[in-house]
């Protein structure tokens, strides 16, 4: 899993019906031993609710459907968590 940072949400006029419904958020990839570091700004599916602001955990690739396994959802990243607090 990797970390971002929720910018913002992208709205679609027209959709595929599979797509229909679903939230997409614009979030940036960070690390989380400098968040302050600016990174790569990516689409995912939101899928838990999370708000702008909120550093996430994320899942890229292939293995990003499988958290929705048998459901497919024919993405490249998918928003699996939010994280609260870090301790290191």
């Amino acid at each position: 899993m990797e970390t971002g940072k929720v910018r913002g949400n992208l709205v679609l006029n027209k959709t595929l019906p599979a797509l229909a419904g679903k939230k997409l958020r614009v979030m940036e990839e960070i690390d989380i031993r400098d968040i302050k570091k600016p990174g790569n700004l990516i689409i995912t599916f939101d899928y838990i609710g999370c708000g702008e602001g909120q550093i996430v955990l994320y899942e890229g690739g292939p293995e990003s459907a499988m958290a929705f396994h048998p459901d497919m959802t024919g993405s490249d990243a998918n928003i699996l968590a939010i994280i609260d607090d870090v301790a290191m």
